[in-house]
């Protein structure tokens, strides 16, 4: 089972210690850092971003979903997107632990969805649960997602909401 799936399952991974997180990990966050500037730097207008993107996400963003530069995505090989995503500016991902985004889903500017956390005692063993935005989702400007939570089909998050626990479908947060 290689690192991702490992770090999906929610085992804890020691940062310095796992010679495979540093190796694989690392180099998916380099990749990562470096596409995120160049799109960051590109001119809004042109039509060259789409496709820097589309190299991000390992071509699974199709010409009918859109991320709104600048952003911030470290893992972008762990993100599925679906058909008809839009995402609104200054969005950062930590994806490590997995994040789907079905179709139609929706996000405001300035959101942020987190998978790992830290081990309380021991601050470089990572922990991580994937995030799932059903089809539909609204989620609202200034809205944090935390590790683990699922948002049901058709949901709305409130702006400046913390997304803590699961939201049943076509329900409003916040």
């Amino acid at each position: 089972m290689d690192i991702f799936e490992r770090l999906k399952r929610g085992e804890a991974i020691h940062m310095v210690n796992v010679p495979e997180y540093h190796a694989i990990a690392h180099k998916e966050m380099d990749r990562c850092r470096k596409l995120c500037f160049q799109i960051n730097h590109t001119i809004p207008e042109n039509t060259e971003i789409h496709q820097i993107e589309k190299e991000l996400f390992a071509e699974g963003l199709s010409d009918k979903s859109y991320f709104t530069p600048p952003f911030q995505v470290d893992y972008a090989n762990q993100v599925t997107i679906g058909e008809g995503v839009f995402v609104n500016h200054d969005l950062t991902m930590m994806s490590a632990g997995g994040v789907v985004l079905e179709d139609g889903v929706m996000i405001g500017p300035h959101a942020t969805i987190l998978t790992v956390n830290h081990d309380l005692n021991e601050l470089q063993i990572i922990k991580c649960k994937p995030v799932v935005i059903k089809k539909g989702a609204w989620i609202g400007a200034n809205v944090t997602i935390l590790p683990g939570v699922t948002i049901g089909e058709g949901a709305v998050i409130g702006s400046a909401s913390v997304g803590t626990k699961d939201v049943e479908p076509h329900n409003v947060m916040g």
